[in-house]
């Protein structure tokens, strides 16, 4: 029975810093979709976001019934290309699960003419992302 015990405060040592590991790949998720939306977006920033996910990853919608494999994701994305001068994405609350992180945001973007939604850029987002490893396996947007 001591052998139990002594491995519990490990394993949630070793949970815990797992957790802080798939912040960080939120993180670094959102500055690569960031990097896609700009007005100078290239393929190749396309391609360096979709190198955070696993090769069978999902993009989902529930609200629109919508769920697409990475190879649609890609193609959505490289059809928008050059849509916005700029995006930004503030982070307000995240939550970290076990192989998953809720994120609550912000998205304000700017179009290329210069306007910007102000309604729209008020709203708040909540994303799921889940990990397989260390990519994204699912990504799930609620709202």
């Amino acid at each position: 029975m001591k052998v139990r015990y002594a491995l519990l405060p490990l394993m949630l040592v070793s949970s815990l810093c797992s957790a802080d590991t798939l912040s960080d790949k939120v993180n670094a998720y959102f500055d690569a979709q960031k990097a896609v939306e700009h007005q100078y977006s290239k393929e190749s920033d396309v391609t360096h976001l979709l190198t955070l996910l696993t090769p069978d990853a999902s993009f989902e919608h529930p609200r629109f019934n919508a769920v697409l494999s990475k190879e649609e994701y890609k193609k959505g994305l490289l059809n928008d290309l050059g849509q916005y001068r700029k995006c930004d994405i503030e982070v307000t609350n995240i939550i970290e699960g076990l192989n998953a992180v809720t994120v609550e945001y912000l998205h304000p973007c700017v179009d290329q003419q210069g306007n910007t939604d102000e309604k729209e850029n008020k709203q708040k987002l909540m994303t799921l992302f889940e990990f397989s490893g260390e990519k994204i396996k699912r990504i799930r947007h609620y709202f």
